[in-house]
């Protein structure tokens, strides 16, 4: 059974943590959920990316630099319309820096054993994850006025807010 899912993202592990886990993969979400025990997060830093660091680089390009135990599978697309995408959440994670353990695939989600990583998962520092605090807030439209208007320092009664 294939229980660690290598991924190659161009985020770096503050932004990773801050979003509570790995994502926004084109994966199968069952078989990520009833399969996969680990995600190793592995560096990309192509070149295209320069300049545009949207994903808050952090490591060597290829490098594998975080370990997750994986909680759940969320999908984060919003928009029926487009490609599922999911992030894999994370309850643990574990620092590491191992170089060259990307090789090359053109999908940025692999599929591996544990005794195919050239590192020890049993032998890793686990730490419970920080506190996933979504970045997106939903609000009401009695609860927008009442943010606008401490925002602005103007009384409720003031806010119009336009559809």
């Amino acid at each position: 059974m294939k229980n660690v899912a290598l991924t190659f993202t161009a985020r770096g592990i503050e932004r990773i943590l801050r979003e509570g886990g790995s994502g926004a993969w084109t994966a199968n979400p069952l078989r990520v959920s009833n399969s996969v025990e680990y995600v190793v997060c592995c560096q990309n830093t192509t070149p295209q990316r320069k300049g545009n660091d949207w994903g808050e680089i952090s490591h060597k390009h290829g490098q594998a630099f975080l370990i997750g135990k994986l909680s759940e599978v969320v999908l984060v697309t919003k928009d029926p319309s487009e490609k599922k995408r999911y992030r894999f959440m994370f309850s643990e994670y574990a620092e590491i820096e191992v170089d060259d353990v990307w090789s090359g695939d053109r999908f940025p989600v692999r599929y591996v054993n544990e005794d195919d990583l050239p590192f020890n998962i049993s032998s890793l520092n686990f730490k419970p994850m920080p506190e996933f605090e979504p970045t997106e807030k939903i609000f009401t439209l009695n609860e927008a006025k009442e943010a606008l208007a401490k925002v602005h320092d103007i009384v409720k009664s003031d806010v119009r807010i336009l559809l």
